[in-house]
């Protein structure tokens, strides 16, 4: 069912009285669906085995018919269903159900956020027959498009799922009791959608019924595509599925699906994103990279010089982009490696100090690089070998281990 009880009794025009842009507004009602039972979930299944990094998800429930009202407690109980899911697949879940409800709140928990789900009113911004929409209901707050350019920060390819009407396109609106055609729902989806492949999400998936996320969700972890996890719920039907492409965002497939209930046709079921991609390929585990293994350090007595007399390492996320947070530890004392901490894409300097300048030797020594944020880095801690050779040869004749000043490959 689409949710789209009031929150307020305001009744409003698109503008204020000041001029300042138009006032958000819910419909005084759901629309009505026929009594379709979905195919009851089954036990909780965990993942097939798929190398993810430590996932977070943000659980919404907006105030539908009060805070413990009947239908939003309904929702409740269909959100926690999903976080249900999600936790038994290892996602670390926030939860706000109002009245826990704050934008600042969530908007930070959601700072790289995998999953970002909501289930309330949808909300409209001008007026019908073809309104202006998009954003969230809460508690005390109504939540636009813009707004969610500006403070949602997820995580690269994110995973939106969204409950509530205009969503999949129908709403409950008397305007809307009928077939509003193809282009009206695709105008609507686009306009609810944008707003999250703007800030970097890779799929968007609006559903009415209460199951749909939970499967959904299990459907991915099981290692479908996002393609597959829409088609395989049974409220798809491939006979009278529409499928086109984003209109704002061209990389981006879009497919709205509708059901025949009380005699037109409802758009109630929609898919925008890569269709083609899996949790495994959009969340790639982030890996300690562009280190070498060993470096050598060069010092000619004849010469009374360094080949070279420092080296700059720079720790790179060469998986999921990051940011790293990474230390530096070292074994040895005729070096020295700082700064002895930092984040991606900065950098630490390793430079030979205490040696002898006159006596023919060779030094050896290491540093690790461990990884402290994140959780879950591939390739850390990771062991640089260190070598300094000090020659009563010129430097043509000295013969390094590996790398030299500058050069730092990526595994």
């Amino acid at each position: 069912m689409c949710v789209c009880l009031a929150l307020t009794l305001v009744v409003v025009g698109a503008t204020t009285a000041s001029g300042q842009g138009p006032i958000p507004r819910t419909l005084p009602a759901p629309p009505w669906v026929p009594d379709v039972r979905p195919v009851e979930p089954s036990e909780v299944a965990l993942s097939q085995v798929q190398d993810l990094p430590p996932l977070k998800a943000v659980l919404i429930v907006g105030p539908i018919d009060g805070d413990t009202g009947p239908w939003t407690l309904d929702e409740i109980d269909n959100m926690e269903a999903t976080a249900v899911e999600l936790e038994a697949n290892g996602v670390e879940v926030h939860r706000f159900y109002t009245p826990n409800n704050d934008w600042g709140q969530i908007s930070q928990a959601a700072d790289g956020a995998h999953f970002l789900f909501y289930r309330g009113h949808g909300v409209y911004w001008s007026d019908f027959p073809s309104p202006d929409v998009g954003g969230f209901a809460l508690k005390n707050d109504f939540i636009s498009s813009d707004d969610i350019r500006q403070d949602l920060h997820l995580a690269p390819n994110a995973i939106v799922m969204l409950y509530g009407c205009f969503t999949a396109g129908h709403s409950s609106d008397p305007s809307d009791h009928r077939d509003i055609g193809i282009d009206e729902a695709k105008r609507r989806v686009d306009q609810y959608s944008d707003p999250f492949f703007d800030v970097g999400a890779a799929g968007y998936y609006a559903n009415w019924f209460g199951s749909a996320f939970q499967m959904f969700v299990r459907y991915l972890f099981q290692g479908e595509t996002l393609g597959e996890a829409y088609e395989s719920y049974f409220d798809f039907n491939p006979a009278t599925v529409h499928r086109t492409m984003h209109p704002d965002h061209a990389q981006m497939a879009m497919w709205l699906d509708k059901d025949y209930w009380d005699g037109y046709w409802q758009y109630n079921n929609a898919f925008a994103g890569l269709p083609d991609e899996t949790l495994g390929s959009l969340f790639v585990p982030p890996t300690l990279g562009n280190l070498p293994t060993e470096i050598g350090f060069a010092y000619s007595i004849p010469e009374q010089a360094f080949l070279f007399d420092d080296y700059q390492a720079t720790p790179l996320d060469v998986g999921s982009g990051g940011p790293l947070t990474w230390t530096v530890t070292s074994e040895g004392s005729w070096f020295t490696a700082a700064p002895g901490s930092g984040t991606t894409s900065g950098s630490f300097w390793i430079t030979p100090t205490t040696f002898s300048t006159d006596t023919v030797v060779t030094y050896t020594g290491a540093v690790t690089v461990t990884v402290t944020a994140p959780a879950g880095v591939s390739d850390s801690p990771h062991r640089i070998d260190l070598s300094l050779q000090v020659a009563d040869t010129p430097f043509s004749y000295v013969c390094l281990p590996l790398v030299a000043k500058g050069s730092a490959p990526a595994p």
